[in-house]
């Protein structure tokens, strides 16, 4: 059984229209004929949910939320000084829900070119 379980019949098709939309609430507001409020609140609804279910699903959302804010901070001298982190430690950190996805690939990225 999996976080995604949990979820009722509704909130499946939400999700499927999230896709569908590729996460643009404007289209997603049209395609279920709610306001921008009603689609916002349900998917805070099933984020919550979902961490509820789930730490693993709790630190990865955590997490990207943490690098989205970041990443809006980050300066490019920062986020190479960030990169001095082994490929394994960089995988780890993301394992562990400390990196977002974007993030541990940039560091990787900027491992790889510090190799060369």
């Amino acid at each position: 059984m999996n976080e995604f379980d949990s979820l009722t019949t509704d909130e499946l098709h939400f999700l499927r229209v999230f896709v569908q939309c590729e996460g643009r609430i404007r289209d997603m507001e049209a395609a279920l004929g709610v306001s921008y409020p009603t689609v916002k609140g349900l998917l805070a609804s099933i984020k919550d949910k979902l961490s509820q279910r789930s730490p693993r699903f709790a630190a990865s959302a955590r997490s990207a939320e943490k690098g989205h804010v970041e990443n809006h901070d980050r300066t490019d001298g920062a986020e190479d000084a960030a990169s001095d982190a082994s490929p394994d430690e960089i995988l780890d950190q993301l394992e562990n829900g400390q990196l977002s996805h974007q993030d541990a690939v940039r560091r990787l990225r900027a491992a790889r070119r510090k190799e060369r």
